[in-house]
């Protein structure tokens, strides 16, 4: 199994190499942005196809470079010029794995049901659609109905992911890509164990029943975030049934008004950034295919989250240090605000050289990841500033003068995962005053 994804990466690596090759011989030799473009989409054209061959790991590195502006396809950029990520085009291709991989047949996923739950789909449900509604990257989801008249959808996992995945999380070497951006060159050994661990856990769809069940819970009094009720009598290790969300995805948001795509991008940082500081909860898999924008007639909308396979609970000491941050940002005493935000830092285990702090790599990393929390107006979070958030982050972990200890690696992963997000929907949202009236200050902490 790992044999398959590892023959998989060189024939990506290849497409890459002859694309560039063909250009070599055919143009000009220096190359240029748009040969750049070129062969990203052939090489992303190659990794599409074996991720939804093989799905599992590779199919959730594909995914991960679908969004992540400093993901890679499998090496740096054909010229070595810095170029952050993947082309858009690129990007594209590999957008359809969040929620359109390849299926696998109905009689597949209908002896996984029969397996866990002791009957066939059609026995156990007054309707069960055979083509799914989504696939992804460890299983796929069907539309059906209850008795009652209740419409949910089922989720089944792939026959034999759970194999190929345990096998590509052995490879050290693979679980770095599935940091994201530049994360995972920074990972030392309990990093990588950490973030190996958590992936482990989407195989496990009970567990990932009560994880939605506690946010939904956190979540329950929120006018704009909603989260699936679990049925529970019809959920399994394999097999997970909630009632049925709907809703445009992120990438057809995209193309609506500002309006709608402000109330997304609000509701989406408010569940990422308050559900760990808040309530300890922390799902680390930030998806675009994880939430469904549904407008309601009156104009408000209804953001649901979905997918809660990759998740855990904070320990107090870890939501403590975190917070500091945060507050620090939110100070209007930019002098006090700097060293409180500076000593979280340090507290959390993210800083690792303080000389570190002097240079322009860690200046414009601070400068970057505080505009939206300093920012008293709207602040307009683009996938421009997504973009430069992550060449930053690139940038310092590069440097030495941070690093990622196991117990904020997730945070992280999330918090850069829904940054890249949340600026596909290009709005302008008072970020600061909904994370202000969130946590507060902090003010009180420190009398």
């Amino acid at each position: 199994m790992a044999d398959d994804r590892k023959s998989a990466e060189r024939r990506v690596g290849f497409a890459r190499f002859w694309a560039r090759a063909k250009q070599i011989v055919t143009t000009d030799p220096s190359g240029s942005d748009e040969d750049d473009h070129v062969v990203d989409e052939e090489a992303a054209r190659v990794l599409a196809a074996q991720a939804g061959r093989l799905k599992g790991g590779l199919a959730k590195v594909a995914q991960l470079a679908a969004y992540d502006p400093g993901a890679s396809l499998g090496g740096t950029s054909p010229r070595g010029g810095g170029r952050s990520g993947p082309s858009q085009a690129a990007r594209d291709v590999l957008g359809g794995l969040w929620d359109r991989a390849p299926a696998v047949s109905a009689g597949a996923i209908a002896k996984v049901v029969e397996e866990d739950l002791g009957k066939a789909p059609q026995a156990l449900f007054a309707h069960w659609d055979v083509s799914p509604l989504a696939s992804a990257s460890l299983g796929q989801v069907h539309a059906a109905k209850l008795h009652d008249g209740t419409d949910v959808v089922v989720k089944v996992q792939y026959p034999g992911v759970a194999d190929a995945l345990r096998a590509d999380l052995d490879d050290h070497s693979f679980v770095r890509k599935l940091a994201g951006s530049e994360i995972g060159r920074s990972l030392d050994d309990d990093a990588l164990a950490a973030l190996g661990e958590a992936v482990r856990g989407e195989l496990d769809y009970r567990a990932e029943a009560d994880a939605q069940k506690k946010f939904a819970a956190a979540w329950a009094e929120h006018p704009t975030i909603r989260i699936p009720r679990v049925i529970d009598e019809l959920s399994s290790t394999r097999v997970l049934t909630m009632a049925r969300a709907k809703g445009r995805s992120i990438v057809e948001t995209t193309s609506q008004s500002h309006d709608l795509r402000r109330q997304a991008a609000l509701a989406i940082f408010e569940f990422a950034w308050a559900s760990p500081v808040l309530h300890r909860l922390l799902n680390a898999d930030p998806n675009p295919g994880n939430f469904l924008v549904e407008e309601q007639p009156d104009g408000h909308a209804h953001v649901w989250c979905l997918d809660f396979g990759c998740t855990l609970e904070l320990p107090e000491a870890v939501r403590d240090t975190d917070r500091e941050l945060w507050w620090g940002l939110l100070d209007d005493d930019s002098e006090k605000a700097a060293e409180r935000f500076r000593m979280g830092l340090a507290k959390t285990g993210l800083l690792k050289r303080t000389d570190m702090m002097a240079t322009n790599a860690h200046r414009e990393w601070e400068r970057l990841l505080a505009q939206p929390f300093t920012t008293h107006s709207d602040f307009h979070w683009s996938p421009a500033y997504a973009r430069d958030l992550a060449e930053a982050t690139g940038r310092v972990l590069a440097a030495g003068g941070m690093g990622m200890p196991a117990k904020v690696l997730l945070l992280w992963r999330q918090r850069l995962g829904v940054a890249a997000v949340i600026g596909m929907l290009d709005a302008r949202a008072p970020f600061r005053r909904t994370l202000l009236d969130r946590i507060g200050n902090g003010r009180r902490a420190l009398r």
